[in-house]
């Protein structure tokens, strides 16, 4: 240290060595904020005062400090006790420095580094009779020296380092992230770098090349004149897994969010448009004379009426399907189909569709029958808004294919079919293929949510003109209860 940029660069160094500058006189011309902190003074109140401020003023207390010194064999090795402003002790790390400086003459460098209450301690050892603490501990601890040789190391410590019997020097890197930024380094630089710190979380670079996420702290001590680290590591890579999913929850609760918003937005318009048409109505039909435009108007207000009760339901079913778990029972499809084919019948194009339907249901089968009828409620009821009734040979045809693991579902019609282009939005929430029909955008969106809520998947196949084809698979849910009913009911 000759130049001034040396000493500009240690007042810049870590916070955690002081650095004091004094003149040819021993007066203090610069402190940083470590060595303030250390001995508990103000910068303003330490430069331009002697370097006797910082003794005690006492000499009976001088005399005790260079005794416990003494005794503990300190003087040797640079490690002082030191009273602070408050009347408080400490245990550092001290040493002076000549300095030359062209301007200002020869200059005294003072560093100090606190203990942090550390001293003299031997390395542990373990009792005769019994394991030692730190053995016991689930806590990896570990102590070296600035080159890394390590002269106590814990089981915990072996394993979770990667340091077999018979390793002698810590050869571990780590990496270090501050926000978006992180760098790689040896354990024993970022040690040296930074002799003291707690619960550093790291991400540990093993010799076995996998890496594992720890929380880690280390202390220096002195032990015969070197300087040595304590080192604690925990293992917290279970909860950087746990933190993982929490991350992963907190995307899918801000998605689900963003769903409900859209929902919001796109239901208040759908619930707007039959409820401003029914209004128009009305006031329309106050004024009307004519007993058959009347009639006219009440259909219209029938059908916008429909609308909304069909919304309504599609609400509710939308609901359920998000909030209550499966309800698990025997099905049986034909009677199912039938059911909602018959819901059906009074339909506008009911009596000029044919309609056919093929169960082969060869073994029991378990699943929730409320979701599987709303998923061929809106399937058919599609098949019949979407049909092309000009022709002779319309049709709906519903086949089921079942065991005991699994269903097929399909349902095919020849109607007006979907264009290429919108087959992979048709599942979407508010999505309408054809605006014609006055469809919600809602049906299909909670078919695929009803189907995924089962386990199951849907595939399409559409042609523009020549109709659709839709597969629904789902699993059968065999649980203790059903397997018990199936008991009961042999």
């Amino acid at each position: 240290m000759t130049t001034s940029e040396t000493l500009t660069s240690a007042f810049v160094q870590s916070s955690l060595t002081g650095v004091g500058l004094l003149d040819h006189q021993n007066k203090f011309i610069e402190v940083n904020e470590a060595f303030c902190r250390i001995y508990a003074y103000t910068r303003e109140e330490l430069v331009g005062q002697p370097l006797s401020i910082i003794s005690p003023a006492d000499y009976r207390e001088r005399a005790y400090l260079f005794y416990q010194d003494y005794i503990k064999g300190y003087e040797t090795k640079g490690v002082k006790q030191i009273r602070r402003k408050d009347g408080s002790s400490a245990t550092v790390y001290l040493a002076t420095e000549t300095v030359n400086n062209p301007s200002a003459g020869q200059l005294k460098l003072i560093t100090v580094l606190e203990l942090a209450g550390m001293s003299d301690v031997p390395a542990p050892q373990p009792v005769k009779g019994e394991k030692s603490i730190a053995e016991n501990a689930g806590v990896a601890l570990v102590r070296c020296n600035r080159e890394g040789d390590i002269s106590f190391v814990n089981n915990v410590a072996r394993t979770l380092l990667f340091l077999p019997q018979g390793h002698k020097r810590l050869s571990n890197q780590v990496m270090v992230f501050s926000g978006n930024i992180h760098r790689e380094l040896s354990l024993i630089q970022l040690l040296n770098d930074k002799p003291t710190f707690e619960n550093m979380e790291l991400l540990l670079v093993r010799p076995d090349d996998t890496h594992v996420w720890v929380l880690m702290s280390a202390k220096p001590i002195i032990l015969e004149g070197e300087l040595h680290y304590d080192i604690s590591v925990v293992n917290i890579e279970p909860l950087k897994k746990l933190e993982k999913k929490l991350l992963t929850k907190i995307e899918e609760l801000k998605n689900t969010n963003k769903q409900l918003d859209h929902f919001v937005y796109g239901a208040t318009h759908d619930l707007k448009a039959p409820l401003a048409s029914l209004s128009g109505l009305i006031a329309i039909l106050r004024q009307e004379k004519d007993v058959v435009q009347k009639a006219l108007y009440l259909e219209l207000m029938d059908k916008s009426i429909y609308r909304l009760n069909e919304f309504i339901k599609e609400i509710v079913d939308y609901s359920r399907n998000s909030n209550q778990e499966l309800k698990i029972e025997n099905i049986d499809f034909k009677a199912l189909v039938d059911e909602v084919f018959e819901s059906m019948e009074y339909m506008d194009n009911a009596p000029k569709i044919k309609k056919v339907v093929k169960v082969d249901q060869k073994a029991a089968f378990f699943s929730d029958k409320h979701r599987l009828k709303v998923v061929l409620n809106n399937l058919i009821s599609n098949a019949y808004k979407y049909s092309s009734t000009h022709r002779r040979d319309c049709f709906i045809n519903v086949s089921v294919h079942s065991d005991s693991k699994q269903a097929t579902i399909q349902v095919q019609d020849n109607g007006q079919g979907i264009p290429s282009e919108h087959i992979d939005k048709i599942f979407n929430m508010f999505f309408r293929a054809s605006e014609g029909e006055g469809g919600t955008g809602l049906g299909l969106y909670i078919v695929k949510e009803t189907i995924d809520k089962m386990e199951g998947n849907i595939h399409v196949v559409s042609e523009l003109g020549q109709g659709s084809s839709f597969v629904v698979t789902i699993p059968s849910h065999m649980t203790t209860d059903t397997t018990q009913q199936m008991a009961l009911n042999i």
